[in-house]
């Protein structure tokens, strides 16, 4: 279970270095050679909502994400576990509903054939991508809920 979780935080973390590569080449090409690097705006878009859909899988399991635990805080034990436990599964069902969109999305760029501007690249896999990183996402907060429930250990991360 920690190898796969930390495989998804590789990739996320890989993209944004992708990002970064990129944004820095296209900015010094355009500087010092006065040239645009095709498609880099587009590219980086792309693996910029990638990547956040993938740091999004890793913050829900591991309960990272912004959060107001004003409530929590003042609860019992067993009332913070029933905030967590609902919480989870409000946030899962959300991630499902956003998972299903995002593959109806992927069908409808797919079947539009939507490409980049400049190299003509095809970008339904990009979106296919970052679909995967929701759906994983709402695999991961499974795992969560079924952790919390079963009163398991999760693997890292604080629990408030």
């Amino acid at each position: 279970m920690k190898i796969f979780i930390d495989r998804v935080e590789l990739i996320a973390g890989l993209l944004l270095g992708a990002i970064a590569v990129l944004t820095f080449a296209a900015v010094m090409l355009r500087w010092l050679f006065n040239y645009g690097l095709p498609d880099s705006f587009d590219l980086s878009r792309l693996m910029l909502g990638t990547a956040m859909f993938w740091g999004i899988a890793v913050a829900g399991f591991h309960n990272r994400h912004i959060q107001v635990d004003g409530f929590w805080e003042l609860a019992p034990a067993w009332g913070k576990r029933l905030i967590d436990i609902f919480a989870t599964a409000v946030t899962l069902a959300f991630m499902g509903l956003f998972a299903w969109m995002l593959e109806s999305k992927v069908t409808s760029v797919f079947a539009s054939n939507e490409q980049t501007f400049d190299l003509r690249l095809p970008v339904w896999p990009f979106h296919a991508v970052a679909a995967l990183g929701i759906a994983l996402a709402s695999l991961l907060l499974v795992l969560r809920l079924i952790r919390l429930i079963t009163g398991k250990p999760l693997t890292g991360g604080s629990e408030a």
